[in-house]
């Protein structure tokens, strides 16, 4: 701590020789004089407590027990979410006052409402208030947690990371929510892959109400976490529980996107919510402090590099005009002058001379007259001199790669992904330094400093200068074409040396092993081609050449680097990928059936193979039917360099078309979503909603207290956003992107089949008995048009607004046929038609025409499941007509 100190103690002693010196009064007046003399004695003081706040915050992190630190650090979380984390900056002394007090004060009396949200345009400054206030409150020992979000991370724009990651800190913060908190990883380990609704129940809301603590939590640039809602789903579970913790405070920034306004404007929590639209202060309050901020980085610049009387006044008040509100112009105007290879007088030069726009900046007009786009485009101009389209080609594919990968890569993992030379990429990066966060090392990842530089650089209508305009489509095909090209390079069998048949948790040395013999590069290569495969369009001549030797030679390596960093979830979805981009973009069959077995590969055997690299050779690949493309590709080549273990009889012909999963509670029902990726399962106790291509539990629905048990019937909503649950005295409508239960309907009804109508304003349900009711979501009302008494109910089936049920007499066992009676029903019910359903097999004795039948009209085929008696659950279809 000593060591931390002494820079305050030496700003104390500055600050009290200015003092004695009168260097405030001879200054200016007395009142301001004191007010500034305040300020500065906050710093310091300001400082002080940050250094000892994380001294206290280090030392009880070296306190908390091996065995809980071990349990904690197992529990997936983002990384580098924090405040401190990074080279982040606050708000520069003396800027930003009217709105850093309000939030203060507003942190401070819990009389006032438990969420804030800093509502502000692209470039206001929301992250360096957000980073002041987390600063601010941490010195005072009141925050509990904090997440930067951010579109440059994966795990950091990845909502299911948010509430584990606040959790994670808060536990390192407070023992006592340590103690609930590790108690709960220890009974349920998998608690962090929940759904949301879950997770802030079971991670924030019941540890913070049960232990009583009083804590600040930050969330800034909601609106950079990916969220296909309306309404952002982290703000619908927050509204859901906000209401139990009145001791917790949320200090949440984002955009005033659609998605976010409309979170903040549901009824749970619109009236918890205090507003500060950023945007809307007065531009010349703004502009008092962007020109503070000017005044104060251009005067440290000019003592930096011996400059006398430099900038004027005036060039300040013209730098200030032009940035017209927006703070992210001013920081990249200093970025621009602090050129490492220009003078700042000539860099100033450029700026003066830039034209007065009447573009907008984004989709958002600030000011007719100015704007960031003139600003960016005479940073790139002013870089590069025409007349080299070389070079010129090779700064967009540097540039275009930094601001196109999915996490961000060092400038030496760039020049070995893109097989550009180390030294040009370090020297493009020099000239560009205004426009990128750049670490001071060629391991640090390059990252464009402000969000705005992307959409600006791949927007042809704002960026009209070919020289650096990015096209995404062909970049993405030059970057996958050569994340393939690394990994034909630089994949071969057993990579890491790892001991035949050891699972992957049994290697004791196994990150310093994957750090040593997988590049970043080649691991970025590994996770993320088929993000920009998806998005490549263009000549594919030599990406296609690529993909033939990668399936042909690479494939089970790549599996085996999948396997051990965790990411085998990864191999099935670039697979899937992988198949809808040949079918679209080429005639090659024979490669779209190698990438279909090789998908078929990773979802039969994915759980060996996640769980030990070694057993692709040694398992999945001797159990691969004969007439597998993978097994001819790769079993004679590696069955001489191991001692597999030989399947000698029982080995099958082709692949097994069903999906297997298991529960230790006996499924009851399932269904699939309207899109066919996931796949809701029943027990009488919860539902699991599962990847439809590896059956991976993605998330569990858990029903009320109040709910007994859960009856088998499960119907999706025709968005998929929704899913209505039959239980023994409701049918409760779970929200599927939180997880949570957003309404319970038909209280005291035990239903037997139920389905959506197609627009999703209806539910259609048979209660036992044969009562037909239609419950409508618009008047939340439920009538009921009639009955049906000694029939057997097949199915409904859903239209606009109105429902079909199709209903036979009870069918006799080795029955081969029945008479089924089609009749509709909204508000009243009535008989439409009559058919004769041929059986293609014979009913055996036991099986019953089950409910959950599905029927097409247009063709008159009904589609019975396959269901087992027991736990395990195979989804299949035996079609009769």
């Amino acid at each position: 701590m000593g060591k931390a100190v002494r820079p305050i103690k030496e700003r104390a002693k500055g600050l009290y020789e200015r003092v004695t010196a009168e260097g405030y009064t001879s200054e200016e007046g007395d009142i301001v004089a004191v007010a500034k003399l305040a300020d500065d004695l906050r710093d310091i003081l300001l400082e002080y407590w940050i250094v000892e706040q994380q001294a206290i915050h280090d030392q009880n992190c070296m306190l908390i027990d091996a065995a809980d630190l071990l349990v904690l650090n197992n529990c997936r979380r983002a990384q580098g979410a924090e405040y401190c984390h990074g080279d982040r900056r606050g708000c520069l002394q003396g800027t930003r006052d009217a709105v850093l007090s309000e939030i203060e004060l507003w942190a401070e009396d819990f009389d006032k409402s438990p969420v804030f949200w800093l509502n502000g345009l692209a470039g206001t400054g929301k992250s360096t208030i957000a980073q002041t206030i987390a600063e601010r409150v941490f010195a005072e020992a009141r925050l509990g947690a904090s997440f930067f979000c951010s579109r440059d991370f994966e795990d950091r724009s990845n909502l299911r990371f948010i509430f584990p990651t606040l959790a994670f800190q808060l536990a390192h913060e407070y023992s006592d929510f340590r103690s609930h908190f590790v108690s709960l990883l220890r009974s349920n380990p998998d608690v962090a892959h929940e759904s949301l609704y879950n997770q802030m129940q079971k991670l924030i809301a019941e540890p913070l109400r049960k232990t009583g603590v009083s804590t600040v939590i930050v969330i800034d640039a909601l609106d950079e976490c990916k969220d296909s809602e309306p309404s952002s789903a982290i703000l619908s579970v927050l509204g859901r529980f906000v209401g139990q913790i009145p001791k917790v405070k949320f200090f949440i920034t984002g955009r005033p996107e659609p998605r976010i306004k409309t979170g903040f404007r549901l009824p749970l929590l619109v009236d918890s919510t205090d507003v500060f639209v950023l945007h809307n202060v007065p531009l010349s309050l703004v502009n008092n402090d962007i020109r503070l901020f000017l005044k104060h980085e251009l005067s440290e610049l000019a003592q930096r590099r011996q400059l006398e009387r430099w900038p004027s006044d005036e060039h300040v008040d013209l730098m200030c005009h032009r940035a017209a509100g927006l703070f992210v112009y001013a920081v990249a105007t200093v970025k621009f002058l602090d050129s490492d290879i220009h003078l700042p007088k000539n860099q100033l030069d450029v700026i003066l001379k830039l034209p007065e726009s009447t573009v907008h900046e984004g989709k958002t007009q600030f000011n007719l007259n100015t704007t960031l786009d003139s600003l960016y485009k005479s940073i790139l101009q002013a870089a590069i001199r025409e007349g080299y389209p070389d070079v010129d080609s090779k700064v967009r594919t540097t540039i275009g790669t930094i601001v196109l990968v999915v996490n961000p890569l060092s400038p030496r993992a760039i020049a070995e992904l893109m097989d550009l030379d180390p030294g040009e990429v370090t020297l493009f990066l020099n000239k560009f330094q205004s426009l990128l966060t750049i670490g001071e090392d060629s391991n640090q990842p390059v990252k464009p400093f402000h969000k705005s530089f992307p959409d600006f650089i791949t927007d042809p209508s704002r960026c009209a200068n070919s020289r650096f305009c990015i096209s995404p489509e062909h970049l993405h095909c030059e970057i996958v074409t050569n994340c393939l090209r690394v990994m034909n390079d630089g994949l071969e069998q057993n990579l890491l040396s790892l001991p035949e048949y050891a699972l992957n948790s049994e290697v004791e040395d196994l990150q310093e092993r994957i750090d040593n013999r997988v590049s970043i590069a080649l691991r970025y290569a590994c996770q993320s081609w088929h993000s920009h495969l998806a998005e490549a369009k263009g000549d594919v001549s030599d990406l296609i050449t690529h993909l033939e030797v990668f399936l042909h030679g690479k494939f089970l390596a790549w599996l085996e680097v999948l396997s051990v960093l965790g990411d085998l979830r990864g191999a099935a979805v670039g697979l899937e990928k992988l198949m809808s981009w040949l079918q679209e973009v080429s005639q090659d069959d024979v490669l779209l059936n190698t990438a279909r077995d090789c998908f078929n590969f990773v979802t039969k055997f994915f759980e060996p193979i996640n769980v030990s690299a070694t057993h692709i050779y040694h398992s999945a690949l001797e159990l691969c039917p004969i007439s597998s493309i993978v097994r001819g590709l790769y079993y004679q080549r590696y069955r001489r360099d191991t001692c597999m273990p030989r399947v000698v009889v029982g080995a099958t012909d082709s692949w097994d078309k069903a999906v297997s999963f298991s529960n230790k509670d006996q499924y009851v029902s399932c269904s699939w979503s309207p899109c066919g990726r996931f796949i809701a399962a029943q027990t009488q106790k919860t539902v699991e909603i599962r990847d439809q291509l590896t059956a991976e539990l993605l998330t569990t629905l858990q029903p009320p207290e109040t709910i007994r048990r859960l009856t088998g019937q499960l119907a999706y909503s025709p968005d998929g956003r929704s899913l209505a649950c039959a239980s023994d005295t409701s049918i409760l409508i779970w929200d599927i992107q939180t997880g949570g239960v957003a309404g319970e309907i038909c209280r005291g009804f035990k239903t037997v089949s139920m389905v959506w109508s197609l627009d999703g304003s209806t539910i259609g349900l048979i209660e036992f008995g044969g009562i037909v009711h239609r419950h409508d979501f618009t008047s939340d009302t439920t009538s009921s048009p009639g009955e049906f008494s000694f029939r057997d109910v097949l199915c409904l089936v859903a239209h606009e607004k109105s429902f079909q049920i199709l209903v036979t007499a009870p069918i006799p066992y080795e029955s081969n046929s029945a008479t089924v009676e089609v009749f509709e029903f909204g508000r009243t019910l009535t008989m439409i038609c009559s058919f004769r359903l041929s059986f293609r097999v014979r009913l055996i004795e036991g099986y019953r025409p089950p409910m959950r039948v599905s029927y097409s009209p247009a063709t008159r085929c009904l589609l019975f499941p396959l269901v087992a008696s027991s736990a395990s659950l195979t989804v299949g279809i035996l079609v009769t007509q």
